[in-house]
């Protein structure tokens, strides 16, 4: 069985604040966010609270059916023109980095993102082949979020 890290609610919160301190430090200034769903809707709210943003998209990808990589599918690409436009993919986190990968380059080529920066709370460093440009903890654990399935049977629900 493979070792596992669960993060709390209040431990993703803490997480969020601590990557938007970052993002604020850096030169660059997001105008527009995409997260990838569905893992990086949380992270995705929270950021754009804490940087003030309001311009948000969102984009599927998925590749996992529970700790199994599989196939990536990238589906819902936002039609809009990003060129020009600083623009900040979020997700919650950085395992091989293959989805980052993939995702930014659609966004690139579809879209025209030619600005973009990655931000994820969490970087698996055993394994990412693309570190992030902002991330807030770095883990070579099996990380379980509180929203994953995983979750509820070792956390009380809200």
């Amino acid at each position: 069985m493979e070792d596992k890290q669960y993060l709390s609610w209040r431990d993703i919160r803490e997480l969020s604040t601590k990557l938007a301190d970052s993002i604020r430090r850096s030169d660059f200034k997001p105008d527009c966010l995409i997260g990838i769903t569905v893992g990086g809707l949380i992270p995705l709210t929270l950021l754009s609270k804490d940087l003030g943003v309001t311009d948000v998209r969102t984009v599927s990808a998925a590749s996992y059916s529970g700790s199994a990589q599989g196939t990536l599918t990238v589906s819902n690409v936002p039609e809009t023109d990003l060129a020009g436009r600083n623009v900040l993919l979020v997700d919650e986190i950085a395992d091989t980095g293959e989805t980052l990968k993939e995702v930014s380059r659609i966004l690139r080529e579809q879209c025209g993102a030619n600005d973009m920066k990655i931000a994820t709370l969490v970087v698996r460093t055993d394994k990412c082949k693309l570190r992030p440009d902002f991330s807030a903890l770095d883990s070579e654990r099996w990380v379980v979020f509180p929203w994953d399935e995983d979750a509820l049977s070792v956390h009380k629900p809200l």
